[in-house]
């Protein structure tokens, strides 16, 4: 809507309770609707030393007889009425220029005179952030980048050139620089390529949404942005449904929910998953960077992205789209059956994948899966599957004997489960990020491997007639060791997620060697945080599977 205060006026561009949301139509009269461009001339008047800011350019600012300030604005862009802007506040100017791929592009900050010096640490990472989008989609078109401080208190707008941004972010820290990333990335995602519905809407936000992960691989390496990656991933699993009142699919959001958690995060969720299964990163950021180009200044479809990063990278999307772009819930991937036998003077590895469902009744089609066979030297074998179905078998021969396969090791698949590995040389204390589990090696001569994988699903065969098992998660701790190894390890379990009807203190962690055998008691020490949380400390650690349980 239109916003007033006793300083400041300013508009936001979408009303989440309109139909359409697009909201151009609260400040002048338009066709609004996400489909629809026009390029604009801005003249605002306001009273003396007031700044109107606009998108676009500034073109000239007059001081007039009467004590106000006319300012006028051109954006030449054909672009949707809802992403042009205007913000009126008494503003101090940063202004600098980032030398762009093809260009000099000035930015633009207008902040508050006393959050000024803030305003330069918050935005410390603007250029590094600009680099990043320019390398991974092409040129930045427009004739500026500009962040305007609002008195906002629900996030932020991307209007281009102009992207209101709340004042609680201009906070003297990095803490919302992936705000900052977002709403720039909308220059290339929704901005420039405009979602053709709002049922695309996972286009313009899952996009934007994903080049947050993306800033942060760039400007704070790998390990920063898989965790990035799972920290989004594990708030789809836990949280998206609740949210947005069951699960969705992506494409086609109800109008409740159009800008939902479905969309912002899940809708990252599926971008990062298409950024696998295409497997090449030259060839994923090439047809990207290819699509926006072939789409600028107009709007495009779901089955518009979807054909034309199929045409341009020759990899088949129909499949991929049924299973993560137009089905709610995940799939879920696991091995099974894995044997290793002597084949001559090679090793037969033979096992199978499984597809299971949760929250919905559709098997995927060739989904393209990637897993490391490690061996008895610590080695990995790297290879990649197709799979379709509930169950497919595969065999492999090697010169040396695998020990455990990891599924999805780099994690690449936003199925049910969130992964995490690690390769010691030594006794450590480490925690296996968004997974509950930890480990503490105390003795290690030679080398171990470790996966932590969380299952966000029951674990299959857990008929009991003594315990009632969580349908709800479970953990796989898979490894291999090249010599002897000691360790403990350590599960975060919090009874109301395992939906047990019990408190933690009535919990008992259960554990398997494999899903052919039953659950049963483990011997570990129960620490108690408070009813419902607490954790378990398994001396003697184990590689299997462990989940919670209660007495019957």
């Amino acid at each position: 809507g239109f916003f007033f205060t006793d300083s400041s006026a300013y508009n936001i561009g979408v009303g989440m309770e309109a139909d359409p949301q697009s909201f151009g139509r609260v400040w002048f009269p338009c066709i609004d609707d996400f489909e629809e461009k026009a390029s604009f001339d801005f003249i605002i008047t306001v009273p003396e030393n007031y700044t109107a800011v606009c998108s676009g350019k500034l073109v000239s600012d007059q001081k007039n007889s009467n004590h106000t300030h006319t300012w006028k604005w051109t954006l030449k862009q054909d672009v949707p009425t809802y992403i042009v802007s205007v913000a009126v506040a008494k503003y101090d100017e940063i202004a600098s220029v980032y030398k762009g791929i093809k260009r000099d592009i000035p930015v633009n900050l207008y902040m508050y005179p006393e959050d000024v010096a803030n305003a330069k640490v918050s935005f410390s990472n603007l250029n590094k952030t600009l680099r990043t989008f320019e390398n991974d989609f092409g040129e930045y078109v427009w004739d500026r980048v500009g962040y305007v401080e609002v008195p906002f208190n629900s996030g932020a707008m991307e209007h281009v050139c102009n992207i209101a941004y709340p004042e609680y972010a201009v906070d003297s820290t990095l803490t919302r620089e992936t705000l900052m990333a977002h709403e720039l990335s909308h220059h290339w995602f929704g901005n420039l390529v405009s979602c053709k519905t709002p049922e695309d809407m996972w286009l313009n936000e899952g996009w934007a949404s994903y080049c947050e992960a993306l800033f942060k691989e760039q400007v704070y390496g790998k390990e920063a942005f898989k965790d990035y990656v799972r920290e989004n991933h594990v708030k789809v699993l836990t949280q998206a449904h609740i949210f947005d009142n069951g699960y969705l699919p992506v494409y086609g959001i109800p109008h409740d929910y159009t800008y939902g958690t479905t969309v912002y995060d899940k809708g990252a969720d599926v971008a990062h998953t298409l950024r696998g299964y295409i497997g090449n990163d030259s060839l994923f950021f090439d047809a990207l960077t290819a699509y926006i180009k072939e789409f600028s200044y107009k709007a495009a479809s779901t089955d518009d992205f979807r054909d034309f990063i199929a045409g341009y990278t020759k990899i088949p999307l129909d499949n991929f789209f049924d299973t993560w772009v137009f089905t709610e819930g995940f799939p879920h991937f696991s091995v099974n059956s894995f044997k290793v036998s002597k084949s001559g003077k090679q090793y037969l590895t033979e096992f199978a994948i499984n597809q299971r469902l949760k929250a919905r009744n559709f098997y995927g089609q060739e989904n393209k899966i990637n897993l490391y066979l490690v061996d008895e030297n610590i080695n990995l074998i790297k290879k990649t599957l197709k799979m379709s179905g509930i169950s497919e078998s595969y065999n492999f021969l090697t010169k040396t004997k695998p020990l455990t396969i990891l599924l999805d090791p780099e994690e690449k698949i936003a199925d049910a489960t969130v992964d995490n590995y690690k390769l010691f040389n030594d006794t450590a204390n480490y925690n296996f990020r968004y997974t509950d589990f930890s480990v503490l090696i105390t003795k290690l001569n030679g080398k171990a491997l470790i996966q932590s994988v969380i299952n966000h699903i029951s674990p299959s065969n857990t008929s009991s007639e003594k315990f009632n098992i969580s349908k709800e998660k479970y953990w796989d701790i898979k490894g291999a060791v090249n010599g002897k190894m000691s360790a403990e390890g350590t599960f975060y379990v919090n009874s109301d997620e395992q939906n047990l009807g019990r408190n933690f203190e009535d919990i008992i962690l259960l554990y398997r060697p494999d899903e052919f055998s039953k659950f049963e008691p483990v011997k570990a020490k129960q620490y108690q945080y408070d009813t419902v949380q607490g954790i378990f400390i398994v001396h003697n650690l184990k590689f299997g599977q462990y989940v919670a349980g209660v007495k019957k």
